[in-house]
């Protein structure tokens, strides 16, 4: 079985170090015990977050003009590393049901993180899906027929993010079987059930400001915002190095939109304006269609 809870330094293929936790999703409360060394997580006047709960049924994989180069050429998704990841794709449905939940308005000062804006740290090219869908998809390809398998892959803490990984593979690959299942009680920091992903979000600002709050106390705190940890949720599909998940030119574009890229990101290619991106999208449609 695997060790859960045990800590591991590693770096990511963008050069980036974080702390990875198998098989567990860590609170935030654990993880500013665990880590007070971080600057983000030793905070002490970090807003006092409603408890929000979101169920959410979409998901997205945004990529750069190779990456899509890639994905409209082989009419799917393949993966790298052994796995495909997908991010939580939070609509404003999902924080009205949300903000319905707690019968509380969810302030947009309270949602300023990445995982809840429209532009991407990652590229101009979004592909966006209902996450059962995929699972259908998956299931018919890869897993002989039968339902995958959903599981809690771990928890990654970078300097200012915490990302909980969510495990899709297909029951017969048996390498996986050391990883908890992911609960289907809404009780937990993730879940699945009646086809959606339920996220105890803990951390839904990476920015406040909090001058309007304390302007009398302290004009020196002007236009100086306050910088936070943030969380949010990656789902991982399990992919053989051939494999690529079909879907076909017509599901791709209904599924591809266009994004504007934020000022912080994490780009591997040159940054490009969401004109020149539709441009590209658009010489696709008319090669393809």
């Amino acid at each position: 079985m695997a060790q859960h809870g045990k800590w591991v330094e590693k770096t990511n293929s963008r050069g980036y170090t974080f702390q990875q936790c198998d098989g567990k999703h860590v609170s935030l409360t654990e993880l500013k015990e665990k880590f007070p060394e971080n600057c983000y997580l030793r905070k002490e006047n970090i807003p006092c977050y409603p408890t929000y709960v979101f169920n959410v049924k979409k998901v997205c994989h945004v990529t750069e003009r190779p990456g899509l180069d890639g994905i409209l050429s082989d009419r799917g998704f393949k993966g790298k590393d052994d796995f495909l990841w997908w991010g939580l794709s939070v609509t404003d449905d999902d924080i009205v049901n949300a903000e319905k939940r707690i019968q509380l308005p969810i302030s947009d000062k309270f949602t300023t993180s990445p995982a809840f804006l429209r532009e991407s740290r990652y590229g101009n090219f979004c592909f966006s899906f209902n996450l059962n869908e995929l699972l259908n998809l998956y299931s018919k390809q890869f897993c002989r027929r039968t339902s995958p398998i959903l599981r809690v892959l771990g928890t990654h803490l970078y300097r200012q993010e915490i990302a909980y990984l969510v495990l899709v593979h297909p029951r017969h690959i048996r390498r996986y079987r050391k990883y908890p299942r992911l609960p289907i009680d809404e009780e937990f920091l993730c879940g699945y059930s009646q086809k959606k992903i339920s996220w105890h979000c803990q951390s839904p600002s990476n920015e406040y400001n909090r001058h309007e709050e304390e302007k009398e106390k302290d004009d020196r705190s002007h236009g100086r915002p306050e910088y936070f940890v943030w969380d949010n949720v990656s789902v991982a599909f399990h992919m053989n190095p051939h494999w690529v998940l079909r879907v076909g030119h017509k599901r791709l574009f209904k599924s591809l939109s266009v994004c504007e890229v934020a000022s912080r990101n994490l780009l591997k290619d040159q940054e490009m304006s969401v004109h020149d991106a539709e441009k590209i999208v658009k010489y696709y449609k008319d090669k393809y269609n």
